[in-house]
């Protein structure tokens, strides 16, 4: 079946049937010339889909309860995390609204300080505790482990512990990359920078999911592009510099005893994805000795 009746049978347009493949939710046949031959199998999907996004549910949740074994219980949990996000919502216009009628800034001060593990998600705490720009890169870099809330002693002294890194730690950043994040996140550029997080995200959740098979496709481009980074070009480079600062500060600093150790306690997504990559990045110098040299401290 070619797309245009696939988009009639389940009304769709074309563009939304070309995402959902791109998140590979379907697999459409490719033949010799280029066209994609949709089965009964890839519509069954796409109702499907269809259903569950006009139920408000995500990309990312549908792309678990389709790979699910039990369909009915992986969306109860979506239903759920979708009962608890309201009811947050509920709690922020209870306050809104009692401001409104009192303004007693320091009674809803003290109120918040005992539920605001209720009412924001990991991400959006990070963000009020660092506002600007240092907030929002954090939250771009760790941002999609961090989207429950704290619910536990251990996560609620793993969350501190990681404040208390972030506000000691100095970072210092060239002129250069402070300009670009400053550009970055912008308000006008938002939307680019949340573009640039999904297409990295799409490139290791592709590396991730076949290893062997993505370095082996991008061999010529990886091969090349190690030799570019451990070259003596690009060693004295102010990239090369800046990159020989960063892991020095992140020997110095403890990044790794603190800050990563912490956020593998704050989100159990986050230790699964780190798991991921280190058996990656095994598999890749396994392949790729030479990578190792990219890596280079002072």
């Amino acid at each position: 079946m070619q797309i245009k009746e696939v988009c009639e049978k389940c009304k769709l347009t074309k563009k939304a049937i070309e995402y959902y493949e791109s998140k590979n939710l379907i697999h459409p046949q490719i033949l010799e010339n280029g066209y994609r031959e949709y089965s009964d199998a890839d519509i069954a999907v796409l109702k499907e889909i269809s259903v569950l996004r006009k139920c408000g549910i995500s990309v990312a949740d549908i792309a678990e309860i389709l790979t699910s074994s039990n369909k009915p219980a992986a969306l109860a949990k979506c239903k759920y995390i979708t009962e608890l996000r309201m009811q947050r919502l509920n709690d922020i216009q209870k306050r809104m609204d009692s401001l409104i009628a009192n303004y007693d800034i320091n009674r809803e001060f003290d109120y918040l300080q005992t539920h605001d593990e209720d009412l924001y998600t990991i991400k959006e705490k990070l963000v009020f505790a660092f506002p600007g720009n240092y907030g929002l890169y954090v939250s771009m870099h760790f941002g999609r482990f961090l989207n429950g809330t704290i619910e536990t002693e251990e996560q609620r002294k793993a969350y501190d512990a990681i404040v208390q890194y972030l506000d000691r730690v100095d970072l210092y950043l060239p002129a250069e990359l402070s300009e670009f994040l400053e550009a970055l996140f912008n308000a006008s550029e938002k939307i680019d920078a949340l573009k640039i997080e999904e297409e990295t995200n799409g490139r290791m959740h592709e590396m991730l999911a076949d290893t062997d098979g993505y370095l082996e496709r991008n061999r010529e481009e990886i091969e090349q592009y190690i030799e570019f980074k451990s070259s003596d070009e690009y060693q004295n480079s102010e990239a090369g510099k800046f990159q020989r600062y960063l892991l020095d500060f992140q020997k110095e600093s403890g990044y790794q005893e603190v800050l990563i150790a912490n956020m593998k306690i704050l989100s159990p997504a986050y230790a699964e994805y780190l798991k991921k990559v280190e058996a990656a990045n095994d598999i890749m110098l396994k392949k790729y000795p030479k990578a190792k040299d990219m890596y280079k401290s002072n």
